[in-house]
């Protein structure tokens, strides 16, 4: 059965333990990251010490040893991405500087004097990239936190530009943002699913909770309780209000499911409490393809849909909606200008729009899965500055999850298919057949690759024709089919041979707007970066 991990969260009172077991738990976090970064392996030795020096429990201990491997794992992760990325920066920017110099050995004069300006530049470009490469391969396999975030520390070199008066409010602030937060982990053996977090339904539809605290953090409680022979100091908190997932907490709660609990301080000093619990939802009611598929292909401005029948032809209507909008659907996504939580808020209601769409029609969603960093990255390298902004500015990877959160949740099959090709595909076999754009295209070629469909090239008595963006048309050379390779073979071949073509129509437009041989580089020439 599947099921994801939901988070409910809270406005919850201050109160002096809040703060107290939040400066507790990092100092504990902290000085465990500082043992482990000496070698020193988490054994009972080295736990038994924590135990004696902060007075914590071997539970308290557990999930902050968990939370801290963690974060390392994540960062790890990250620098994986990061190495990735930059492989194909640092590679696109050889093959720039190889044509720079190609180009600059047939010219002379000013333009060559320039040319040779910025491929210096380039040179220079580069060795930072394989500079940062080595930073993050070091990342890897040892991985490094700085509490309290490197932006803050680094925020006390230029305190006025800052806005902090003097080194000591600063030193607040840092204070204050590395005891921030802490997590508690479920349980699902204990009552109410945490051990030191008790949380309580009322009649009234509001919520109580009991937050038992280490003798260590030194504050004395609203009620001591005696338990098992020894004291057990706890606070508590009222009238907690969920204006999401009350009745989820509730049935969590009946059904002994375990519950953590982060309790964080924003900006303004006021503490929030989120509750993350696991959900389960029942199976996809439509398992196969026999009501067709909807093929989804995520672009930097939009999201391309495309509706297939059984047999992966495009549809136009729906036989049983009379008056339904046309089934090449384009949802509008123009994150570039928008805040991190208004392009979250935008990307999760076009991934809820394509679930209830696919759910209402009774189909599996198919969408690319894709390597977002290097997806981004080449993107960004083809495409220029101006389309890099906008590439940086939409979040991939928050699309990916929260259309696979959603299907969860709407019970509605989710397909990841191998992107490879699906866009060259989509220009040439189906955009020309139906009429169609590119993009709407290559979101029909996911949903018939998703359902194990052909994908033959294209009949044809001579030559290949593609319709490019400007409206001329090219006769690329068949591929050869090769018995026993794969298909992709030839959409290789066919996708190198476009490559060559858009490369020679790029020198072709860069040869003509310059002055002859030995003229000035033009405006076009100097953002490109051979100028």
């Amino acid at each position: 059965m599947p099921s994801i991990v939901r988070t409910f969260t809270t406005r919850i009172g201050n109160h002096p333990a809040l703060s107290a077991r939040a400066a507790l738990e990092s100092r504990v976090e902290r000085e465990l990251y500082a043992a482990l970064r000496t070698g020193r392996k988490f054994t009972g030795d080295l736990a038994v010490s924590f135990y004696q020096q902060f007075g914590i429990s071997a539970k308290t201990l557990d999930g902050i040893h968990r939370q801290l491997k963690a974060q390392l794992d994540a960062i790890s992760e990250l620098a994986k991405l990061r190495v990735a990325e930059l492989d194909v920066r640092t590679a696109a920017l050889r093959r720039k500087i190889a044509d720079a110099e190609r180009f600059c050995r047939a010219t002379d004069g000013e333009r060559r004097r320039r040319l040779r300006f910025s491929l210096h530049q380039h040179r220079r470009r580069l060795a930072t990239l394989q500079a940062r490469q080595i930073q993050a391969r070091q990342r890897i396999d040892n991985p490094n936190i700085c509490f309290g975030t490197r932006k803050l520390f680094n925020a006390q070199h230029h305190l006025a530009a800052n806005g902090f008066d003097d080194h000591k409010d600063w030193l607040r602030a840092w204070r204050s943002a590395r005891d921030s937060q802490f997590f508690i982990e479920g349980d699902a053996r204990q009552i109410g699913g945490n051990q030191f977090a008790r949380l309580k339904g009322s009649e009234e539809g509001t919520f109580s909770l009991e937050l038992r605290l280490p003798e260590a953090a030194g504050i004395w409680s609203e009620s001591d309780m005696l338990l098992g022979g020894h004291v057990v100091r706890a606070a508590y908190f009222t009238g907690l209000h969920f204006e999401h997932g009350a009745a989820e907490i509730r049935d969590a709660l009946a059904g002994g499911k375990p519950l953590s609990y982060r309790f964080r301080r924003d900006d303004g000093g006021q503490w929030f409490v989120s509750i993350m619990l696991r959900q389960e939802f029942d199976e996809p009611a439509i398992a196969g393809f026999a009501n067709g598929c909807l093929g989804v292909d995520l672009n930097a401005d939009h999201i391309a849909l495309t509706l297939v029948d059984a047999f992966g032809n495009p549809l136009t209507t729906i036989k049983d909606a009379p008056g339904s909008p046309m089934m090449k659907r384009r949802i509008e996504l123009v994150t570039y200008g928008k805040t991190s939580a208004q392009r979250l808020d935008m990307i999760r209601k076009a991934a809820a729009e394509i679930a209830a769409f696919a759910d209402r029609l009774g189909v599996p969603v198919a969408a690319e899965k894709l390597d977002f960093k290097r997806k981004r990255a080449e993107l960004e390298t083809q495409n220029g500055k101006k389309r890099a902004r906008m590439l940086s500015s939409f979040a991939y990877s928050s699309f990916a999850e929260a259309l696979a959160r959603v299907c969860v949740r709407r019970s509605v099959r989710l397909v990841l298919v191998n992107p490879a090709y699906t866009s060259i595909i989509g220009l040439v076999k189906f955009a020309p057949r139906y009429g169609s754009s590119v993009h709407a295209a290559a979101a029909l070629a996911i949903a018939r690759r998703a359902m194990a469909l052909s994908e033959r090239l294209p009949a044809s008595g001579g030559g290949i024709q593609v319709l490019l963006a400007s409206g001329d048309r090219v006769t690329l050379p068949r591929p050869a089919r090769i018995a026993r390779r794969h298909v992709w073979s030839s959409w290789s071949q066919l996708s190198r041979g476009l490559s060559a073509v858009h490369e020679g129509r790029r020198w072709a437009r860069r040869w003509a707007r310059s002055d002859g041989a030995g003229g000035l580089a033009t405006s076009r020439d100097r953002r490109t970066g051979f100028g």
